[in-house]
């Protein structure tokens, strides 16, 4: 029986120390496992650098509607509506609101000191950009009719074309007073209608049409005319676009459904087209190889070749219930064009972003506001206006 005893208090023994050493081991193990170094996640990394690319490339415009609402867009934002605030009061009783816009430099944003806001009526809104509050009120006519600004290439100097009024004008951006204006009138007195203002790309002149002239009116910086191209009676061109390399012209003709190109500044003949549409907006691609026209009651866009001058693609964008085109230009970049449809008040418009490496659309947001123009505007002043500005997106909001 003492034998038996001595054999299980051994056996016993020896199953604690077997214990001990197995929980040893363990330990130990897993003291060398946490020393190793942690392997990093790719996954994560990837992540981030997509958001951070796509947040680079993100593209917001300052949208000012026919009702004086101005909002945040971002097409490339799966919310695009950002937010909105009424900044000037219009008459719902005047139908003719679409015939006011606004020209920035050639593919740049909005770097001056104030939005130029011009409204159909002759008037013009100098709008701090960081409140969107009026600060300046100009007086140029008292009619209804095409109205515009456009920044000179360092956004220091801003052009004014009324044509009801015939006023054509200069205003220096910083102390906000009109360095010259002109009124452009027949000797009879009827106006000339200079509705459109363009800067040459170096930021040397003027390019105006006038359209009950029938000509191209060159201006230098002190308001004289240094050139005139004639233009056939009864033409009307009332539309004009300089391309980057500031050696062509493109002219839309009103009264006879053409776009004319010319030499600049020469303004030699080059070539004319003529359309079963009524031409109204174009803009030159970056290379000059093509001139994208938006017309005025048809929802496409013609691509006419620079060389030849003839249509070499037809761009369809999105149906719509109103024809037409506000504006057309060049994104940041120079990878977009952008086309807005003004619509009317009361079914809203529509901003489209077309591609132009291969001039197809790749992008458009439906609004149910009525579009103006628009104006590219920096990530960073749209997320203040956003967070500090404006109010919340409404749905079903009209202007």
């Amino acid at each position: 029986m003492n034998d038996l005893i001595k054999a299980l208090s051994s056996y016993q023994l020896w199953l604690i120390v077997g214990l001990i050493v197995i929980i040893l081991i363990g330990v130990g193990a897993a003291y060398i496992m946490l020393r190793q170094p942690s392997t990093p996640i790719s996954t994560t990394t990837t992540t981030t650098t997509t958001t951070s690319q796509q947040s680079s490339t993100q593209i917001n415009f300052l949208v000012f509607t026919q009702k004086g609402i101005g909002e945040i867009i971002s097409p490339s934002s799966t919310t695009p509506f950002q937010g909105f605030l009424h900044v000037i009061n219009i008459s719902t009783s005047q139908p003719q609101q679409v015939y006011w816009w606004v020209e920035y430099p050639y593919g740049e944003m909005a770097t001056s000191h104030y939005y130029f806001i011009p409204i159909n009526n002759g008037t013009v809104y100098v709008v701090d950009p960081t409140t969107l509050k009026i600060v300046k009120e100009f007086t140029f006519g008292n009619s209804i009719g095409f109205i515009g600004v456009a920044f000179s290439p360092n956004q220091q100097l801003v052009a004014i074309a009324d044509g009801p009024s015939g006023v054509v004008a200069l205003i220096n951006v910083t102390n906000l007073q009109i360095i010259w204006s002109q009124k452009f009138v027949s000797p009879t007195g009827r106006t000339y209608y200079p509705c459109d203002v363009r800067w040459s790309p170096d930021g040397s002149y003027l390019i105006v049409p006038m359209r009950f002239n029938n000509s191209i009116d060159l201006i230098s910086l002190n308001g004289s005319v240094s050139k005139v191209l004639p233009a056939s009676i009864g033409s009307q061109p009332y539309m004009v676009s300089p391309n980057m390399q500031g050696n062509m012209l493109a002219v839309e003709y009103a009264g006879n459904n053409s776009v004319g190109f010319y030499s600049l500044p020469s303004l030699k003949f080059l070539g004319i087209l003529q359309l079963n549409v009524t031409p109204q907006r174009g803009v030159f691609t970056p290379d000059g190889k093509y001139y994208l026209e938006a017309p005025a009651n048809a929802n496409q866009v013609f691509v006419i070749s620079t060389s030849n001058f003839q249509v070499v693609k037809i761009i369809n964008l999105p149906t719509f219930s109103v024809s037409g085109l506000a504006d057309i230009g060049v994104l940041p970049g120079n990878n977009y064009a952008y086309v807005v449809m003004h619509g009317n008040v009361n079914s809203g418009g529509i901003i489209v972003l077309i591609s132009l490496s291969n001039l197809e659309v790749t992008t458009y947001v439906p609004l149910t506001t009525a579009p103006a123009f628009v104006i590219p505007i920096q990530n960073n002043e749209a997320s203040y206006l956003v967070n500090n500005v404006l109010l919340p997106p409404v749905s079903g909001l009209h202007c």
